[in-house]
């Protein structure tokens, strides 16, 4: 007699993977970050691919102590991966509370935690289930693209690891509580000024330049963020009654190519000449504070917005741990969640 001993099925291991760009936590930090940025042709590419290492090394070494003196201005270190995984944490519990059991992984491009490490945790915790979520809201090649290339490089030295079945978030510009979250924020910062109008404030979205190549050659990235502004744009006049002046600009230019424009520092003298006395900076790409809102916005332009006469210029915080943004992050995971159930179930329905 034979007796057939069914194993129960295990339930699925449900894991998020948050990415990032990643920042030097110390100032020893700084010139191995740079290397891994430099080194990167997704991030930056330079003309000659045989070369894009060794150049990018010497960049590194080169921009080091102008670098470093940066660093020491923002308080020694980046504290992006500080912030990210208190997102991760935050993300987490949040999704606790809809009733979704998921571990929550913090994977960086430059700086660690590198993916590559965070896949090996990854494997060794059995995940089953993959939402990568991209803490870029904007897609661009040079982010989002630059992230998700690295990680299926470890899926495919990995032989695909068939059993972990993955899906991709590749942009979230109008999701709804990454809105919220800004409009939110931008609201509070135009109560702050001497004359709290909505309309007496100009609004300056700051985002990260990227080579404008990029974008001739099909970039959504700027499409993007104009989607993103028009959304926001949209909240405050149904919160205030009101349009607020906006405009866009970039800034973070690296190297001798032709970026997005016009800069940041460029515009603000413009509004100077024009006279504008109460402008709002929104950093509109960055999700989480580090040295582009630390020291560019707060400090950079801070000085030059003291020389050029304008006397009341302020910043909207980055997202960080907003609870609307966290929220947003974890719908984008049960979106995906939903989808990827719905295609499951289509795969069987056609196997039959």
């Amino acid at each position: 007699m034979n007796i057939r001993v069914f194993k129960r099925p295990q339930p699925p291991r449900l894991g998020v993977l948050l990415l990032n760009l990643g920042g030097p936590e110390k100032l020893a930090d700084v010139e191995p970050f740079l290397r891994n940025l430099f080194s990167d042709p997704s991030i930056i590419r330079l003309p000659f691919p045989v070369l894009q290492r060794p150049v990018g090394w010497l960049i590194a070494k080169l921009r080091r102590r102008k670098s470093v003196r940066l660093y020491e201005q923002i308080g020694g270190g980046s504290p992006q991966r500080r912030i990210t995984t208190e997102q991760a944490e935050a993300l987490r519990e949040e999704l606790a509370r809809q009733g979704i059991a998921a571990r929550v992984y913090v994977g960086m491009v430059c700086w660690h935690p590198l993916i590559e490490s965070t896949f090996q945790q990854i494997l060794q915790d059995r995940i089953t289930h993959l939402v990568v979520l991209p803490l870029f809201p904007h897609f661009s090649v040079t982010t989002t693209g630059a992230a998700t290339k690295k990680l299926i490089g470890c899926f495919d030295r990995h032989g695909g690891v068939r059993q972990m079945r993955r899906s991709y978030v590749t942009h979230y510009e109008t999701e709804p509580g990454y809105i919220t979250a800004l409009t939110e924020l931008i609201a509070d910062e135009i109560r702050r000024f001497p004359d709290p109008r909505p309309e007496a404030v100009q609004l300056l979205f700051s985002a990260h330049s990227i080579p404008t190549k990029y974008v001739e050659q099909g970039d959504p990235y700027l499409r993007h963020h104009e989607r993103t502004i028009a959304a926001v744009i949209t909240a405050l006049v149904r919160r205030f009654g009101v349009s607020p002046p906006h405009f866009l600009s970039f800034q973070s230019k690296v190297g001798p190519v032709r970026w997005l424009e016009p800069s940041t520092e460029d515009t603000l003298r413009r509004f100077a000449r024009e006279g504008r006395e109460q402008i709002l900076m929104v950093p509109i790409s960055f999700v989480s504070e580090h040295i582009e809102t630390l020291y560019e916005l707060d400090i950079q332009y801070q000085a030059m917005a003291h020389e050029v006469n304008i006397p009341h210029l302020r910043r909207v915080p980055a997202l960080n741990c907003h609870r609307a943004f966290i929220r947003g992050l974890a719908n984008l995971v049960r979106t995906r969640l939903a989808a990827e159930s719905a295609d499951h179930v289509a795969e069987q329905v056609a196997g039959r």
